[in-house]
């Protein structure tokens, strides 16, 4: 962007920036703020917009740097220790983001904001009555905000007479006023909490409205989806796999933890970080990243690959990729860097890496699978009762079923193609059923010596930003495995997507047992930037 030299003072250039930045042309405002801030180094404003306009841009650390420049300037401005708190969050640096948050709600306790991001950081570090005590603070400040319900119900079981339920109530009642997306929130918000009082034939009844409002408004592309898994068997054959093996980068480090959402995945890599030669990195999107950077990009659209093309990559580009990845990881996880010097192994547990298994074996070919599998009826009622960011087939019972019947074929397919030993599948119920027998596969199978610390896996210290980080925390009890079953009526289209043979069972008989159990890997709590 060239100065303008009309504009000459740094009102103009701030005012430039905000015209740049409601457009949507953040690299257009960040210039212009740089040039405000030049002229007029002492305005805080200037400095506040740098700083948010450079963590919507992801570059944190320099927001960071921003933030602690204008709260030099400007102490008591909320809205800063807000904005320093949500970029250190996204730095997964979670107790300096309590410190910014608790600042911004000393100086005005009714930032409700500020009282629900620190509730998710607590939560994410095991500290649950002080993220529960941050909920409510967030309601009480704005009991209007369906969000700050759902991340707390989702975290602790409410009974009736809680103040919490009689506000989620009250607001329910009014939802028709709400926009349709708040309607949504409120609705799995409150089936959540009937499901923890019993009243499971309510509760499914306000899942089936809010997953309804929630499908209107995302976007998801059903044909190209199923499309996909269809056909990478027939470009990722056992024929290429064998032609290309060994070609990608050597590292044995990586464990990829694959599977549906809500399927235990959280808990198998809580289980494999409780070793000290194991690092849980969470749900990383960097594979994902460095294939759209190293492989042909598809020309209609730039964030996609030319699928076409992978049958045609060779050594340097698959051991590029591989090392790609692995830097993504080092950079951004310091924890790698510093944190556990004597690690062999770190777990990668983004579920949706199924459909790039074979890519990533090829990239790098001594990394190791595990393959997380429930029941799938219990699998698919789990995600019917979450909001999700990234899982847009799961609003509608139907197309949920067909994007089940989709992986599972694709995932048979990888566990014919990839070598013996690459691969192994973990049952949610059998992990349940016997803990010991599993750990021990799983450690055998990542080449680790067996440590009891992998069965106190509930008392390991570590960041968990799925839902599912109060479950992990706990030990083991069989009574989660099952969950209520709906009348049938209700569950055709879910059971005509599977199809009978992946589970008869499942839908032969009713299982009497909260809907909306969080044993499982779940999406996080949201915040609020």
């Amino acid at each position: 962007m060239k100065h303008d030299p009309q504009l000459a003072t740094a009102s103009e250039w701030r005012a430039e920036g905000d015209a740049c930045a409601a457009r949507g042309e953040l690299q257009a405002a960040l210039q212009c703020f740089e040039a405000a801030r030049a002229l007029d180094p002492v305005d805080a404003v200037v400095r506040e917009r740098l700083a948010a306009t450079l963590a919507a841009l992801n570059r944190f650390s320099e927001a960071v740097a921003r933030y602690h420049e204008a709260i030099a300037f400007d102490p008591r401005n909320t809205d800063l220790h807000h904005g320093l708190g949500w970029s250190l969050e996204q730095m997964h640096r979670l107790e300096q983001a309590i410190d910014a948050y608790r600042e911004a709600v000393r100086l005005n306790p009714k930032s409700d904001g500020s009282y629900n991001n620190m509730g998710n950081c607590l939560q994410a570090l095991g500290r649950f009555d002080e993220s529960h005590e941050a909920y409510r603070r967030a309601i009480e400040a704005a009991p209007q905000v369906p969000l700050y319900y759902r991340n707390f119900v989702q975290s602790k079981r409410l009974t009736a007479d809680d103040p919490v339920f009689v506000a989620l109530e009250q607001l329910v009642g009014v939802a028709a006023s709400l926009t349709p997306a708040n309607q949504a929130e409120i609705h799995f918000a409150y089936a959540q909490a009937l499901s923890d009082v019993g009243r499971n034939d309510a509760s499914f009844d306000h899942f089936l409205k809010g997953n309804a409002l929630h499908r209107a408004g995302v976007r998801y592309d059903e044909a190209a989806s199923l499309g996909l898994f269809a056909h990478l068997p027939e470009l990722l054959t056992s024929e290429v796999l064998a032609a290309k093996r060994g070609l990608g980068d050597p590292s044995a480090a990586p464990v990829f933890i694959v599977g549906m959402p809500r399927s235990g995945s959280t808990l198998i890599e809580q289980i494999l970080a409780s070793h000290p030669q194991v690092v849980g990195t969470g749900e990383r999107t960097e594979f994902g990243e460095a294939l759209v950077n190293c492989i042909g990009r598809d020309l209609d659209d730039p964030l996609r690959i030319d699928i076409e093309a992978l049958q045609g990559v060779g050594a340097a580009q698959l051991r590029t990729l591989g090392a790609d990845y692995l830097r993504r990881m080092h950079t951004s996880l310091p924890e790698m860097q510093t944190g556990a010097p004597g690690y062999t192994r770190f777990t990668d547990k983004y579920p949706f890496n199924f459909i790039n298994v074979g890519l990533i074996h090829l990239a790098l070919p001594n990394a190791r699978f595990i393959h997380s599998r429930r029941s799938p009826l219990q699998s698919c009622l789990s995600i019917f009762s979450r909001i999700f960011h990234d899982v847009p087939f799961s609003y509608d019972l139907g197309e949920l079923g067909r994007y089940y019947r989709g992986y599972d074929a694709l995932m048979a397919h990888w566990q014919r193609v990839l070598p013996e030993g690459t691969m192994i599948e973990i049952k949610y119920e059998e992990l349940v059923e016997d803990i010991e027998g599993n750990v021990r596969r799983l450690l055998a199978h990542c080449g680790l010596n067996w440590d009891e610390r992998c069965l106190s896996f509930h008392q390991t210290t570590r960041q968990v930003n799925t839902a599912s980080a109060a479950q992990v925390r706990r030990p083991l009890y069989k009574t989660s495995v099952q969950r209520l079953q709906p009348k049938q009526a209700l569950l055709r289209p879910l059971f005509e997507g599977p199809g009978p043979e992946l589970a008869p069972a499942d839908f032969s008989a009713h299982k009497r047992a909260p809907l909306a159990d969080a044993d499982a890997a779940a999406s996080g709590t949201e915040r609020k930037s």
